[in-house]
């Protein structure tokens, strides 16, 4: 029984292991891609125009992701978060 233990404790390593590697993937794509197509000069702070453009730009990629997610788990080749 110890087995069955060690490998579910084993799979739900994993499955966080995966889970963080997806949120560092989704950190970087926010960061070089909206960071770079919405603020051409960075400063102090964000003007009204970037922060308007991060957040549609952050929303896309959320939104691009859980598509993605949503196809693999209906073809049966993914996890649900």
């Amino acid at each position: 029984m110890g087995g069955k233990m060690g490998k579910e404790n084993l799979l739900r390593e994993m499955k966080e292991e995966s889970e963080m590697q997806i949120m560092q993937d989704i950190y970087n794509s926010i960061t070089s891609k909206c960071f770079n197509k919405c603020v051409s000069k960075p400063g102090d702070r964000l003007d009204k125009d970037q922060q308007v453009c991060l957040a549609k730009c952050v929303d896309r990629l959320l939104e691009s992701r859980n598509v993605v997610t949503e196809t693999m788990i209906e073809r049966g080749g993914g996890s649900k978060k």
